[in-house]
């Protein structure tokens, strides 16, 4: 007798799916819902595995992370507010690593944040503990850096001080602090990155096991690949590549879409008699894209910086400085004839946008470039969305552009967003109500490692809105545990197109599911975090099991 390859029992299920919001009882064969509950009455399975009656919901999905840089960052000097509180601290971790450090070789740090440290570290001090090793340490944001002098004599600057975008390389009474942002940030970056292969593949192996571990089925890397000078905020130019490889070698099981950054991408030359310019990438590219483990998402564009490193486009400046409404990394009329080359190649765009300045230039682009290739369903992506009033949200779900604001940066940033943004426009911080309550999909995501990875942090923040000081931003973008529990499963395979084989628990669909200790309805709000994840199953397979 025919028999499928596992039932799953003894579930408590929220499946995602209206049709059949709850099931006890999953069939799965060839790694694909086939059945539930009644449905498997009489079916034989090759393994049975009971799940004792815990909470399950379809597998947590990560639309936008860093997942080579998270597996850089867990090779790295750890240096985040939760592990790092003074700047003596962070200079004797520092030191400790230039010490154990062999040869000359770069020196890397990662997550320290100015505002809990009191200051940005300062490079006479860095030079003095770096034992002739480049250092380079970044900012919890990932748009800035700080560095000491010999990394910028590696990266071909022996007079820093001369570099006259002043904007992007701090100076203060004619000198350079070692403080770099944006685009001087990932070209620095991208000179620190030039490692060996295994060493690449072994810090993909770590975050896809460090991910696994907290629920993560699916993921989208935020920015793949950098261009063949390695300028770009990926890790190589042979980025998608690395991770064809590392699944070859089974060190990744989570089921990843590439967001290729768009310095990777490049003039192709004539396609057609009628396309005399064509532009797309290669980034190492080759056959192994079957399986549905691994694909090619949108082109990701930076328009501007990141709150905290006060680099952020805003109408309005920041508090306490004047003359400082943030970066803008492209000219608007510039911008817009890229992305609506993006659009004309077929492409879906995903805009980093963060102020509300840049958040209308990126729409004003998606307007024109609608408008000159009419395409249907493209859902291009606003990374970030980082604040809005009610007129741009409603423009946003009128373009049909698909907002993702993190709800992780709610508790381990929103202290810095009150400092900078002051009250009222904190309140409009990363909005998710606004959307949700208008009828729109947001996904759900991270930006890990600028903030933490586990789903339930960011879910909890969703929920309560609430900084580690206690402000509220905004009641009204609260949202319920349904509705960021959608978010980060049904949610973010809408945004990924992926809706009709993830998202839900339902028959046809990819058999990944996250099963935890405790069903988040059941919690109080601000206790979501400390949910465990007792499995995750991808394909149907146990790929994780918490001891």
């Amino acid at each position: 007798m025919f028999a499928i390859d596992t039932i799953f029992e003894n579930a408590c299920v929220q499946t995602m799916d209206p049709a059949h919001p709850t099931a006890t009882t999953i069939g799965v064969h060839h790694g694909r819902i086939v059945a539930l509950d009644e449905e498997l009455d009489g079916v034989e399975a090759k393994e049975h595995i009971d799940l004792q009656g815990r909470y399950v919901c379809p597998g947590f999905n990560d639309v936008h992370l860093h997942f080579s840089l998270l597996g850089a960052n867990l090779n790295q000097v750890d240096l985040r507010k939760q592990t790092t509180g003074t700047l003596d601290e962070l200079y004797r971790k520092v030191e400790s690593a230039c010490e154990s450090a062999p040869g000359e070789g770069w020196v890397l740090g990662w997550g320290f944040d100015q505002f809990s440290l009191g200051a940005f570290p300062d490079i006479e001090r860095l030079d003095s503990i770096s034992h002739g090793h480049p250092l380079l340490i970044l900012h919890l944001s990932n748009h800035a850096a700080v560095v000491n002098t010999e990394a910028f004599r590696r990266a071909g600057f022996e007079r820093p001080e001369e570099i006259e975008d002043t904007d992007l390389v701090i100076q203060e009474h004619g000198k350079v602090t070692g403080l770099v942002k944006d685009k001087f940030c990932f070209m620095l970056t991208g000179v620190a990155n030039r490692v060996p292969e295994e060493t690449l593949l072994h810090q993909l192996r770590l975050a896809g096991e460090h991910t696994l571990a907290l629920g993560i089925t699916s993921f989208t890397d935020g920015g793949t690949g950098t261009d063949h000078n390695w300028e770009g905020i990926g890790q190589t130019p042979d980025d998608i590549g690395l991770f064809q490889s590392a699944y070859d070698r089974g060190l990744i099981h989570q089921r990843g879409t590439m967001m290729p950054y768009y310095s990777a991408l490049h003039d192709l030359g004539q396609l057609t008699g009628d396309i005399t310019e064509g532009f797309g990438l290669d980034l190492g590219i080759r056959s192994g894209f079957e399986g549905g483990l691994l694909d090619i998402g949108p082109a990701k564009v930076i328009l501007d910086g990141a709150f905290n490193s006060l680099s952020a486009l805003l109408s309005e400046p920041y508090l306490g400085h004047p003359e400082n409404h943030g970066v803008l990394s492209w000219d608007p009329e510039e911008f817009k004839h890229h992305v609506a080359t993006l659009q004309r190649e077929g492409w879906r765009v995903a805009v980093h946008a963060i102020g509300d300045r840049a958040i209308n230039i990126a729409l004003d682009a998606f307007e024109y470039a609608q408008a000159k290739y009419p395409r249907k369903d493209a859902r291009h992506r606003l990374e970030h969305c980082g604040i809005a009033d009610d007129a741009t949200v409603e423009r946003i779900i009128a373009d049909g552009i698909i907002p993702n604001p993190q709800g992780s940066f709610i508790k381990n940033n929103g202290d810095a967003y009150v400092e900078l943004l002051g009250e009222e426009r904190a309140r409009r911080a990363y909005r998710m109500g606004a959307f949700v309550n208008r009828g729109a999909l947001i996904p759900g995501s991270t930006d890990a490692p600028c903030a933490p990875v586990d789903p339930l942090t960011s879910i909890e923040g969703m929920v309560t809105r609430l900084t580690a000081k206690g402000f509220l931003l905004g009641e009204q973008e609260r949202l319920s545990v349904d509705d960021a529990l959608k978010a980060y499963t049904y949610g973010s395979a809408y945004a990924s197109h992926k809706e009709d084989v993830l998202g839900s628990v339902s028959p046809g669909k990819f058999a990944d599911f996250a099963v935890l200790d405790e069903d988040p309805h059941r919690v109080e709000p601000g206790a979501l975090h400390e949910i465990a994840v007792m499995q995750t199953i991808i394909g149907g397979v146990v790929r994780y099991t918490r001891s």
